[in-house]
């Protein structure tokens, strides 16, 4: 079968009609996910662009790439979901946003307007220091957008590509990455205009208080690194405006292409995929865009249409961007890479049972804004976050979906919650060595910024962007 796999930046998991959202309107969403299966715990490896994408297109873990930021981007030296195609005598035809390193080699990947990660942020090269990443000026560009988009050029030339598809017998990969609903939040006139009737102040309430004492020290760091401690009243409407108008006009952008598929005779023989590279806070916990292990960004939409998958089914296991790999290979009948963490969907979409497959998703983030790693295990009805050198943190989300309670401080006296405690941590420990990882990314952001001669977030004009450093 063929696959059209569509990435999307920055939207969060719960911000559909289909998923409860009461306020923004994703009618084509929606629909997928009544013709497919949808799974509502898909967890990215890392909530940021450049390391999430990382292992989204690898399949490993942003540690064992050494990605940690998004100054660091991946550089086609490992096995790919591109290179591994090629061997297989297939290639992978990609429109839009990937952020691989700009100087990488990527045998086997057809890219057209590709943005690559041309603008190194070294913000993550000054963990040491708490101090403001100046982000404000992101809230100042908010508002109606009167030029052409880069997801419409993606779109057109996406929708082209397809239009040259009909009557070919070629099985086909086809990667969209669309930037929306990532900041800064502008949309058309139109849309915009109507969310702004819509926006009301119950939609802006999680985000309007004035104090957060449910975070710990490193969380307090990244609010003030993104300076969600001075966003007014009115900054916090437009950004929710401009949100749900951006995610409106992707979920259009997503029918066009879904349209066309249907019009060259394609639909029935391809698996179509939409998720995105990890979410958005939106201002909940007084956080912005993402970096965090709250459901917002950690959490990420994951639709699949095809052949053998059921239509309006639900399904809340654990998975992860890291599946993505392996269940492109399975849909074209190749066999995935030997020791990736991640497994294949398909049979788990299929109601078929895979003992291989982990009972939990893990995150990771080694950038700026905390000044050190934190790590997630979403198991069962938990969810764990491990801080190097801070106290973790424990929610139970059947209890606590908007994760107000840290259970960790209560839970010496409570079996329930040291057996849970224990377990996640044990999973945690299953897939890497968090302290060890820490000093890993530590040390390499430090020498290369020693290296680079690095004294300011902004470098010099030609300044090169780093090579990771694998661990494989």
């Amino acid at each position: 079968m063929n696959v059209l796999f569509i990435m999307s930046d920055e939207h969060s998991g719960e911000t559909m009609g289909f998923a409860g959202h009461n306020k923004v309107q994703t009618p084509v969403l929606d629909r997928l996910a009544g013709e497919g299966t949808a799974f509502t715990r898909c967890y990215t490896p890392s909530p940021l662009c450049t390391p999430g994408r990382a292992s989204f297109f690898t399949g490993k873990y942003t540690h064992t790439l050494g990605t940690w930021d998004n100054a660091t981007p991946y550089d086609g030296r490992s096995t790919d979901m591109a290179n591994h195609l090629h061997r297989h005598g297939e290639r992978l035809t990609s429109f839009g946003k990937l952020d691989l390193h700009p100087d990488g080699q990527y045998e086997g990947l057809d890219a057209t307007l590709w943005g690559p990660r041309n603008n190194p942020q070294f913000e993550s090269f000054f963990r040491d220091r708490d101090v403001e990443m100046g982000n404000d000026l992101r809230f100042k560009h908010m508002g109606i957008r009167t030029e052409p988009s880069f997801d419409e050029r993606v779109r057109d030339a996406a929708l082209e590509w397809l239009r040259g598809r009909q009557g070919a017998s070629e099985p086909w990969v086809m990667y969209v990455g669309f930037l929306n609903p990532h900041f800064p939040f502008i949309a058309p006139e139109e849309k915009w205009n109507k969310y702004d009737k819509l926006v009301t102040d119950e939609d802006m309430a999680p985000a309007a208080r004035s104090e957060f004492p449910e975070l710990n020290e490193p969380l307090r760091q990244l609010r003030r690194h993104f300076r969600g401690d001075v966003v007014d009243p009115e900054t916090l409407r437009k950004a929710h405006v401009g949100y749900y108008a951006m995610t409106e006009e992707l979920d259009a952008n997503i029918g066009r292409l879904l349209q066309t598929l249907k019009e060259i005779g394609q639909e029935e023989d391809t698996l179509i995929v939409y998720t995105s590279d990890h979410g958005e806070q939106l201002g909940r916990h007084g956080l912005w865009w993402k970096c965090c292990m709250y459901e917002e960004s950690a959490r990420v939409p994951l639709i699949l249409k095809g052949p053998g998958i059921p239509g309006g089914q639900i399904i809340d296991s654990p998975v992860s961007l890291l599946d993505m790999f392996p269940t492109i290979c399975d849909a074209r009948g190749i066999e995935p890479p030997a020791g990736l963490p991640g497994r294949s969907l398909l049979p788990l979409a299929r109601g078929e049972h895979d003992p291989l497959r982990a009972d939990f998703a893990f995150s990771e983030y080694h950038a700026h804004g905390v000044p050190s790693g934190m790590y997630m295990i979403r198991w069962q009805r938990w969810k764990y976050v491990y801080y190097v050198g801070f106290a973790p943190q424990l929610f139970d989300l059947a209890a606590d979906p908007r994760e107000m309670h840290d259970l960790y401080p209560s839970a010496s006296a409570s079996e329930e919650l040291r057996q849970a405690l224990e377990a996640c941590d044990s999973r945690l420990r299953s897939v890497c060595d968090p302290e060890a990882v820490d000093r890993r990314a530590q040390q390499f952001q430090q020498e290369t910024k020693k290296r680079l001669g690095l004294t300011g977030y902004v470098p010099p004009k030609g300044m090169p962007v780093p090579h990771p450093e694998y661990s494989e």
